[in-house]
Formats: structure tokens, sequence, C-alpha cells
């Protein structure tokens, strides 16, 4: 897999928050993201440069950070647009560790992950990914009724709104706005935010 960086840290948004992790970037992402104008990981974009590693050098390494048991984060990027990745996800699940995939939902998975976060960066009748564990949507001031869209095309166990990140602030009051406003309609989402930003951690 080509990967933009590798590090021990803590899950710092949805579910899964607070869980130490091991992270996977990978190198290379094709969507065109309508979140922000410039990507919060835009050295992932590309698909040239980064480094590669083979699918047990990267189990390997995770494995040693987190132990038998243990989270790995695959992320981007895009990690299901890498040639290897359902050979990464057997690599560390063959060495009981468990996955937890952030993906954009706009390429069909050939593995199967432990926690599917499917974070979308199109509207919902393009996304590909119709089930997931969770749904993040990031907040930038879609409307309710595109919120919705997303609830109603992606079956999840759990549907998060999270806070826009820019330049050390984030528009928090607006997203717990729209996440009342999103519950009084009957979609039940829950706040969730960068954390890990928050905290001051990578």
């Amino acid at each position: 897999m080509r990967v933009s960086e590798r590090f021990h840290s803590l899950q710092g948004e949805g579910r899964l928050t607070g869980t130490p992790m091991f992270f996977i970037r990978a190198q290379g992402c094709a969507v065109k993201c309508p979140i922000r104008e410039v990507c919060d990981q835009p050295e992932s974009l590309t698909f040239k440069g980064g480094e590669v590693f083979a699918p047990e050098q990267l189990a390997a390494q995770a494995l040693a950070a987190v132990g038998p048991g243990g989270w790995v984060c695959l992320t981007g990027g895009e990690p299901v647009e890498q040639d290897d990745f359902a050979a990464v996800v057997n690599a560390c699940r063959n060495r009981s560790l468990r996955v937890n995939l952030q993906t954009s939902g706009m390429r069909a998975m050939d593995a199967r992950v432990d926690w599917c976060t499917v974070s979308p960066k199109a509207p919902a009748d393009a996304l590909v990914v119709r089930a997931a564990d969770e749904l993040k949507v990031v907040y930038t001031g879609q409307s309710i009724d595109t919120l919705l869209a997303y609830h109603r095309t992606v079956s999840a166990r759990d549907y998060f709104l999270q806070p826009c990140w820019r330049d050390g602030g984030c528009n928090q009051a607006d997203t717990l706005e729209a996440v009342l406003a999103l519950n009084r309609s009957g979609a039940r989402f829950a706040f969730t935010a960068q954390w890990h930003k928050h905290l001051g951690v990578h």
C-alpha cells in the first residue's frame, strides 16, 4: 500500500472516540472534496509520493503499536482505492487486529472490516456504500433535506454530524443547531468533533 503517514494516537471522531489506534493514511484520493477548498490532508491526495509497504509490514507495525486485539485505522486519502486494500485488511485481521475503515463511500469494498465509517464527499444518491457502522457528515451548512437524504440512503448503527475544522476553529454552534433540527425531524444524529484537534494531539 502506498502510505502518506503512519502514527499511533487516539481516534478523535465518532463512536470510537478515545480508542487507541495505529493510523495508516493511504496516499491518493480521486474524489473531489466539496467540503473544503483546501483538503485538511492535501499531502495525501496525489497517488505519487509517500512510501510503499507490503501488507504484512503494515500489520506488523500496527501490532507492535497497539498489541493483539488493538485497532488499526485505515484512512486517507482513500484506502479503498489502493489495489492491495483487501490484502492489508486481511493481514491485520490475521494478526488479531481490528480494522476501522474511514471511507468516502464512493467505491465498493472488497474486504470485511470491523468498523466502517462513511464520511460522504458526494450527494447521497452518488454513494456506492449504502451500509456502514457509522455515517459521519462534516457540516458546512448543508440543508436539513440534504442531511436527511444521507440518513435515508445509508443504513448505519450511528449517525454523526461533525463541525468543519478550519484554521484552528470550527462551526460548532451551527453544527449543534443542525443536530437538534435533525432530531426534531426524526433522524437520530449525534454530535461529534475532531476531538484530537481540541486536545492538541496528532
